[in-house]
């Protein structure tokens, strides 16, 4: 498929070139039979002008006319025959001088068509992922596979025979000891990660692969660290802090330890990656609940101002309970900002008391970024945060949090217009 998909672009490309010179070769090649042909057309035009001229004024008597008129055409019908097969007599070293010209015109860009390809080959195969790139079908069984153990023993067969016969493969260890994992046979998985790793130079992807040995290496000892797991977890972060394979390792760690502070920090790490996916919401969730236990131990939990909204539907208001309620904390000061804290929900959940501080950012701005504030609610219908007619929303007043505790009250109502 590779070789044919290559291919197809390479005859692609080369008629973006060849075809418009073709083209313009045979328009130039029309261009001058027509011009000659015009020309004698426009000789028999003047001398037939000039022989009614002559018979006008009476120097000529109409049998000579006819006669000239006569001779005259078959001269002009002569003239067209025999430059469509013999006005080379006149033009053959012209035209062959054109011919060459164009010739060389074809000539240059069809070799560097032909050459195109052999190098792009070349380069790909010294500086390219050639190797990765005939194995992404066993690559993308791995991917695909979700708890099969028959395929992981079948794609575990299939890339050991290819590190076996080429060991410099370090994508086809990584996917090998992914397939370990699958089956549960981490000290295989750790083995092979550290083979792939290994034959990485620093990069986001070798620290991914780090992220993996001291997760398989963290399982193997029991979920508990040590000084090797230490070791890797430091030389992951130093080629990138935010590993977040690292992070949820370490965060995992330091909340099995009730190290509530050290875990929230870890977790809002992750948050920040990629603040609106669902991992994120569950960490949110986390976040508040190694609050809730700080706080209950006295501790100062230093999460800044806390917006708690108690949100419920209007009496009578029935609706879908899969519907999506949207509610978010925003600046009062600066419109067209992202929500400084922003959280959903479904109509089933209501009614709700919401909790969103700091950790709930989902832009470059949190709550303790604004003085002033307001807090809005959606129930969208079309399931996007950004309200549309025929939603239901509700805004409070605008109000200043003073980096404390603020609680607002909030009853879905009104729909819009």
């Amino acid at each position: 498929m590779f070789w044919l998909l290559t291919a197809c672009l390479f005859v692609l490309a080369a008629g973006f070139v060849l075809l418009p010179l073709w083209l313009r070769n045979k328009a130039e090649s029309f261009e001058e039979d027509a011009s000659r042909k015009n020309e004698n057309i426009n000789l028999f035009q003047e001398r037939s002008d000039e022989l009614e001229n002559e018979l006008a004024s009476g120097n000529l008597e109409q049998a000579q006319f006819d006669l000239l008129i006569l001779e005259l055409q078959q001269s002009l019908l002569a003239d067209v025959s025999i430059d469509e097969f013999s006005n080379g007599l006149k033009l053959e070293n012209k035209r062959a001088a054109r011919k060459k010209s164009r010739s060389m015109s074809i000539a240059a860009p069809l070799i560097f068509c032909l050459l195109m390809p052999v190098f792009a080959y070349s380069l790909y195969s010294q500086w390219g992922y050639f190797d990765d790139v005939e194995l992404m079908g066993l690559f993308q069984r791995t991917v695909d596979n979700r708890d099969n153990p028959e395929e992981s023993q079948n794609l575990i067969v299939s890339l050991g025979q290819i590190v076996q016969e080429d060991d410099d493969r370090p994508w086809a260890w990584y996917f090998l000891a992914e397939n370990f994992a699958s089956l549960g046979m981490f000290t295989e998985a750790e083995i092979a990660y550290q083979q792939s790793a290994a034959r990485m130079s620093d990069s986001p992807e070798k620290a991914l692969v780090l992220g993996r040995v001291a997760m398989a290496k963290y399982i193997l000892a029991d979920f508990k660290f040590t000084e090797q797991i230490l070791e890797v977890i430091e030389q992951a972060r130093a080629i990138n802090p935010n590993e977040i394979s690292i992070l949820q390792l370490l965060g995992a760690d330091a909340e099995e330890r009730q190290d509530y502070s050290a875990a929230i920090e870890y977790w809002r790490l992750i948050i920040q990656s990629n603040p609106n996916s669902e991992q994120a919401q569950v960490l949110r969730r986390s976040i508040a609940m190694a609050q809730q236990a700080l706080a209950t131990d006295g501790q100062d939990v230093g999460t800044g101002p806390v917006i708690q909204i108690d949100l419920r539907l209007a009496e009578g208001l029935a609706l879908d309970e899969d519907l999506r309620v949207f509610v978010a904390v925003r600046n009062a000061e600066q419109e067209g900002l992202p929500p400084l804290a922003a959280t959903d929900l479904t109509v089933a959940d209501l009614p709700a008391s919401i909790v969103l501080d700091n950790s709930f950012a989902v832009g470059p701005f949190n709550l303790s970024s604004a003085d002033a504030v307001f807090v809005s609610a959606a129930v969208s219908f079309s399931g996007s945060a950004t309200p549309s007619s025929g939603d239901y929303r509700v805004q409070s007043a605008n109000f200043a949090h003073n980096g404390q505790r603020a609680v607002i009250n909030l009853e879905i109502v009104d729909r819009l217009p």
